[in-house]
């Protein structure tokens, strides 16, 4: 082999090396193609050439699939954002129908004040609450006097007016840690934690009068109502059950109303 010869393939190998080191480009390979390179070196650099252009056209579109797969993946992501939003969205939607749900079920939906189920629950924690700590627990029942009447002779939308009065009357003047409800009817229901008969009688006797001095107001008529309260502190002997303490309190009401009504009375056992 000439000495020319060996440089030009000296010359072909650098420039494969130079390929290696900076990127296959098909145009490395031109100058040892031309008529005045040696029959075997222009076999060689055209094999090299042909090579390196279908490896360049391979490597843009895989730089071209990379390039499509970031903006998937960046556009995947935007989604997943969205989706995550969406997500916290409805979950929070549902969060809140569910509370107002659980709200409708325990609220009396002519006073706006809890209704019987509601107090039957807390009922039963205070009360075992009350037993298990030795503390006192007071049961109230109230009912508004001669409520047939008022429907009767004033009709019912007036009657609803009374009752929701009374609910207002009873959220203005019990303590914000004190249970009331509607107990059914024109009857209401109230629970004292950690407050005694005589306590109870104070904030008793405070609500009827307010009761007897209020006018309801409808179409030029005028409504004065007044109502009855039965009054009964947990008793660890005589009262095991929750119910027990209400019947007490029911029957101390029974009381009030049969000996006059418009009055307070506490529960005397017998």
């Amino acid at each position: 082999m000439e000495l020319l010869e060996v440089k030009i393939l000296d010359d072909f190998i650098k420039t494969l090396e130079k390929m290696i080191l900076t990127g296959v480009d098909p145009s490395y390979f031109d100058s040892f193609t031309l008529q005045d390179k040696p029959q075997m070196v222009q076999d060689i650099a055209k094999k090299f050439k042909s090579i390196s252009a279908e490896f360049q056209n391979r490597e843009n579109d895989l730089k071209y699939a990379i390039t499509e797969l970031r903006y998937a993946k960046d556009e995947l992501g935007k989604m997943n954002q969205l989706l995550d939003t969406k997500v916290e969205e409805r979950t929070k939607a549902l969060q809140d129908a569910n509370t107002l749900l659980e709200s409708i079920a325990i609220t009396d939906s002519l006073t706006g004040i809890s209704n019987r189920r509601f107090f039957d629950e807390i009922l039963q924690k205070e009360f075992a609450r009350a037993r298990r700590h030795d503390v006192n627990l007071t049961c109230i029942m109230s009912d508004i006097d001669h409520f047939k009447k008022v429907n009767d002779n004033y009709g019912h939308v007036m009657g609803d007016k009374a009752l929701k009065k009374f609910g207002t009357i009873l959220r203005n003047n019990l303590r914000g840690h004190d249970i009331f409800a509607r107990y059914g009817g024109e009857e209401f229901v109230m629970l004292l934690p950690e407050t005694d008969a005589p306590s109870s009688m104070i904030v008793t006797e405070k609500i009827r009068k307010e009761i007897e001095k209020t006018k309801i107001k409808m179409d030029g008529k005028t409504l004065q109502i007044t109502a009855s309260f039965g009054i009964a502190q947990l008793d660890k002997t005589l009262m095991k059950k929750p119910n027990d303490l209400v019947k007490a309190a029911d029957n101390a009401l029974y009381e009030a109303k049969t000996t006059g009504r418009n009055k307070s009375m506490t529960f005397k056992p017998r």
